[in-house]
């Protein structure tokens, strides 16, 4: 190799490394302010009350920036819904090595939008899974590219009071208060609902926070040292669940 070829190799290699450590320096960047960390040994989680009408003859969507800890389980890492007495309108999101896996409950069946590939741990991953009225599709990206979709029938949640878990969901009636099913060990940064869909540009775009002043949000968490409070403003503040771990970064 000649000289003039080591140099250049040279220069490539560090604009290559600055490249990815610049990139990788924005995303830490975006994600500021606390998250939520949530152990399934724990029994770790946040309940936000119900979210009645949500889904009922309407466009809606879910964004989050959410990672999972090596090891965890495929339990639901977000759950609206109550073991065993699940209710049309229940939404539910699992993450882990080898699967994003999505669904709706449509009277009595569970219908799921599943991507399988490779997920790593302790990395942060957008997630939007989102409904289309007219078109009756059910729609799942991930890092803002289109993974999967499946048709299904609009969802009549008007009589849907299921609460909205992060970590779990609520377990029988026979257990203990607190005690929580299918959990799972992840890190919230940040979720948001729409009565819309969101555009391809807005999926992209998110990462970690919204315009909590969009006409059109339900839901837009706002994390704290203590808490999780509802920056939309529509009152779904979050109950802690046993040990939920607020980290600032």
């Amino acid at each position: 190799m000649s000289v003039k070829q080591s140099v250049t190799k040279a220069i490539l290699v560090l604009f290559t490394g600055l490249v990815i450590l610049s990139f990788n320096s924005c995303q830490d960047k975006e994600i500021s302010g606390f998250v939520v960390k949530m152990d399934e040994v724990d029994e770790d989680y946040v309940n936000f009350g119900t979210f009645e009408n949500f889904t009922k003859d309407s466009d809606w969507s879910i964004i989050e920036t959410v990672k999972f800890t090596s090891g965890a389980s495929n339990g639901w890492h977000f759950f609206r819904g109550k073991a065993w007495v699940d209710k049309e309108g229940d939404i539910a999101i699992s993450i882990n090595e080898s699967k994003v896996h999505a669904w709706v409950r449509k009277g009595s069946n569970w219908i799921s939008v599943i991507n399988e590939s490779t997920y790593t741990p302790d990395t942060w991953y957008t997630i939007c899974f989102q409904y289309t009225y007219t078109t009756k599709s059910l729609d799942l990206y991930i890092d803002g590219v289109h993974r999967g979709s499946v048709t299904v029938d609009p969802m009549d949640d008007s009589v849907n009071d299921n609460n909205l878990f992060w970590g779990g969901q609520e377990a029988l009636p026979k257990d203990q208060v607190g005690d929580i099913y299918s959990e799972t060990s992840v890190t919230i940064a940040h979720q948001a609902w729409y009565q819309r869909v969101l555009t391809t540009k807005e999926i992209k775009n998110y990462y970690g926070s919204v315009d909590d002043s969009d006409p059109d949000l339900v839901f837009s968490s706002a994390i704290s040292a203590t808490s999780v409070t509802d920056a939309s403003g529509n009152g779904h503040n979050g109950t802690n669940g046993n040990t939920p771990e607020f980290i600032e970064l």
